[in-house]
């Protein structure tokens, strides 16, 4: 949405980020939604999704760091993963970085999501879709993982790389039948991640989701990090692998698993984002 002073980008109901856009933008109708491509002096260049920021390549890493090494590190030996959207690739290259990855599956409904960000911002997937271990699948990602149960796959890890759970595109990927879906799709110690989105202006849709997921899985455990783009707080839920390895065996995981050059993540964040604010207990009683 464009605003006197900049590009205004909603944060929730009534608010929103402002930004300035400077260089040229791209926007592409595809046959699912509006994608635009734009470079801002604040975030770098960012694309949004019907006027929705997604992500940029300036602080991208504090998300898809997080959804990724927080669950592959909890995991001892992560070998296939399932990205439920990602079609920016930044979930499947952050995946990749764990070398007994074996197979990286992103189920992205639009493929005009990959073509734009890959041609306009590279440094987002860095080449994941051209690893043979990365397989794009085209569609709904219901279908897809409903064909891939049926079909006997099963994943360590699946990551909820989403739009919003109210967004028409995917609210189906966030309802109770679904959810159970990915459950049972899980191999053994299989860890599920999913946005819930910010406490502080998403309040409504955060408390609804967190009670469903509650409500299904009883060992419900929550991280909160400060994503700039998405207005600061901001939670996901981890579901399965039981309790957070020790700081130290994290350390000596990343240490064998030889992953170095992180910007956000570290075995110390990881313990600190478990513990959340009152504010956020209150929302979520």
């Amino acid at each position: 949405m464009k605003h006197r002073s900049g590009l205004r980008l909603p944060l929730g109901q009534g608010v929103g980020l402002i930004t300035k856009v400077r260089g040229l933008s791209r926007r592409v109708r595809s046959a699912c939604q509006r994608i635009a491509v734009m470079n801002t002096p604040a975030f770098g260049r960012l694309y949004t999704l019907d006027g929705a920021a997604m992500a940029c390549d300036r602080e991208e890493f504090v998300i898809h760091e997080c959804l990724v090494h927080m669950a592959a590190l909890m995991h001892p030996s992560p070998a296939r993963a399932l990205v439920l959207g990602g079609g920016d690739g930044a979930s499947a290259r952050e995946l990749l970085k764990h070398p007994g990855m074996r197979q990286v599956v992103v189920a992205e409904l639009d493929p005009a999501v990959v073509r734009a960000v890959c041609r306009h911002i590279p440094a987002l997937p860095h080449g994941s879709f051209d690893d043979p271990r990365v397989d794009l699948r085209i569609g709904d990602a219901a279908l897809t993982l409903g064909s891939a149960h049926q079909a006997g796959e099963r994943f360590d890890l699946i990551l909820f790389d989403l739009t919003e759970p109210d967004d028409p595109a995917c609210a189906h990927l966030h309802g109770e039948e679904f959810l159970k879906l990915c459950a049972a799709s899980l191999a053994p110690h299989g860890i599920i991640q999913v946005q819930l989105g910010s406490p502080a202006f998403q309040s409504g849709k955060v408390r609804t989701l967190h009670a469903r997921l509650a409500g299904l899985f009883p060992g419900l455990q929550l991280a909160l990090l400060h994503a700039p783009l998405y207005g600061g707080p901001w939670l996901i839920a981890s579901i399965g692998g039981g309790d957070d390895p020790a700081e130290a065996s994290l350390m000596a995981r990343l240490a064998e698993r030889q992953i170095r050059d992180l910007r956000y993540y570290n075995p110390a964040v990881h313990a600190a984002s478990r513990a959340l604010p009152t504010y956020i207990h209150d929302l979520l009683a």
